[in-house]
């Protein structure tokens, strides 16, 4: 009898003012994919699962949930884990959106908040994980210093507001997507879909992200240049 491989646990940031593509591409991705000999209907385990990780951080013991998020012109989402909870939450994978909740994130007129949340990064990535972003979510990981040296992608039309957080950030503002080993990284919005079907044929497999991809009916841009 064979054994599925092991489901991988995606952490996506959830913050005030994410861009609902952003996060719900890449979601889409992850959480259609099935592993092979199984079907969309088939019972779990499934090649990935996805949690979403509230910009907040637990500071009462009995709180049972973070409070709902309210993306940019859109609809709120109720986050699972605090941030803080999540270190410890087996994630195997990092996804930080934008949107122009990001530029409140790294404001320097709120040094504590912005630092907190950088350090949080900085941890996860101490943890040898995966850390991927999509459009201007890209300037948290050059803020938090992950990317230095490394190429990376960003929203094309925000491209110098972004780049000016990673300035040893070898960025790309031509690719789609920029697959750096651990640190993938997107370009602008619906760009996210299309890292986050190659993320699923990196992680899962390329048939899995084709029949992924088939049953989403999605034109999947597999090129990122």
């Amino acid at each position: 009898m064979s054994t599925a491989p092991p489901t991988i646990r995606v952490g996506i940031l959830v913050f005030e003012g994410f861009e609902p593509l952003d996060v719900w591409g890449p979601v889409e991705a992850f959480s259609i994919a099935r592993f092979l000999g199984t079907g969309y209907a088939s019972d779990p385990p499934f090649p990935f699962e996805i949690v979403l990780i509230a910009n907040e951080r637990r500071v009462d013991s009995r709180e049972s949930e973070p409070r709902p998020v309210k993306s940019v012109n859109g609809p709120r989402v109720a986050p699972d884990l605090f941030r803080d909870d999540s270190l410890g939450a087996g994630i195997d994978l990092v996804l930080i959106p934008g949107g122009l909740g990001v530029q409140r994130l790294l404001d320097p007129e709120t040094p504590e908040a912005r630092e907190a949340l950088l350090e949080w990064v900085r941890a996860m990535d101490a943890r040898g994980i995966l850390l991927t972003s999509v459009c201007t979510g890209a300037a948290i990981l050059a803020a938090s210093g992950v990317l230095d040296g490394k190429p990376a992608a960003t929203n094309h039309e925000a491209f110098a507001w972004v780049a000016r957080f990673g300035p040893k950030v070898l960025w790309d503002n031509v690719s789609r997507w920029v697959d750096a080993g651990r640190y993938v990284t997107a370009a602008g919005v619906s760009a996210g879909t299309d890292m986050g079907f190659y993320l699923v044929a990196r992680l899962a497999g390329r048939a899995v992200a084709e029949r992924a991809a088939c049953e989403a009916e999605y034109d999947w841009q597999r090129d990122p240049g």
